[in-house]
């Protein structure tokens, strides 16, 4: 709630001009090269390769996502830029995706290229947390603060609480398959209240009672959207590790999407040098770690 408040008060951040995707380009550029010349090398291959479509055009498809050209093995970006912080999110996260592909792009055996879709958000969530330590490219110190505790606040901690929300939603309605129109908004609405209660939805009660249909993952990957939740917690132990140790956690990370497909879920967590584990054990040295990264920043 904090940061959607904020957001309310405080005008949009401003990252660059829509008009100037060679500038979005370039400073995305920047944050890879300070974390690695390879990782600028791989993401300067998608612009050498004319594979970013990222400017936004009358017609164009909306949305953005990575997908990969596999008889050139070679990724490609789209999304439709509008000049947002939104947008330097999605091209980090999207990033991450294209990493991934450029290094399994040498396996021989194409279904063993792409790993386990809870392995491929940990690639992308990773980034947006790494390339977030830089977005002084793009900002004044202030504005770099306030879009890092946007994340955090966010992206990061409010997405896990929608998470719980959501899995636990469906999988109420699947055990309950005899359940009323009016039953089922009920269990949402103690749910919502229960993961996400300090939002006040006053004059918007019908927005709050539905609000579950905004998540497509319901409608079409059923006990799906849970991978989203257990990639955030691998990305997570990836960027405390960075906090140590940069140079190491960005090896870790590059050597475990080497492998791809070729290794089950907790191997490739324990290649990244992470837990595959959701425990207290696990989870509460995260939560404190953002909690702590949150005090450093001014509100």
């Amino acid at each position: 709630m904090g940061s959607e408040r904020r957001s309310a008060e405080s005008p949009p951040l401003r990252p660059f001009e829509e008009s100037n995707i060679d500038g979005f380009v370039a400073s995305t550029h920047a944050i890879f090269q300070r974390m690695s010349s390879a990782l600028a090398d791989d993401f300067d291959s998608l612009r050498r390769n004319e594979n970013l479509d990222l400017a936004s055009r009358k017609g164009k498809q909306p949305g953005g996502y990575a997908t990969e050209l596999d008889e050139l093995r070679q990724p490609f970006i789209f999304m439709n830029a509008a000049g947002l912080h939104r947008d330097v999110e999605v091209l980090l996260h999207e990033a991450g995706h294209a990493f991934h592909a450029l290094a399994t792009r040498e396996e021989p055996l194409q279904f063993v290229r792409s790993a386990p879709m809870e392995f491929c958000e940990v690639a992308s969530m990773t980034m947006e947390l790494f390339g977030g330590e830089h977005l002084d490219v793009f900002y004044s110190p202030a504005d770099h603060a306030r879009a890092r505790r946007m994340h955090l606040e966010s992206s990061v901690i409010g997405s896990l609480a929608w998470i719980a929300a959501i899995d636990s939603f469906q999988h109420w309605i699947y055990t309950h398959p005899g359940h009323t129109r009016d039953q089922r908004t009920h269990e949402w609405l103690r749910l919502l209240d229960r993961f996400g209660g300090d939002v006040d939805y006053g004059g918007f009660e019908d927005v709050k009672a539905n609000r579950w249909q905004r998540q497509l993952h319901l409608f079409h990957f059923p006990f799906y959207y849970i991978e989203y939740g257990i990639a955030q917690l691998g990305a997570l132990q990836l960027w405390m590790k960075s906090k140590e140790n940069p140079r190491q956690a960005l090896a870790n990370y590059r050597a475990a999407l080497a492998l791809g497909g070729t290794r089950p879920l907790p191997e490739l967590f324990a290649a990244a040098g992470i837990r595959f584990d959701f425990s207290e054990k696990t989870l509460g040295p995260l939560v404190n770690a953002v909690r702590e990264e949150l005090a450093t920043l001014p509100a």
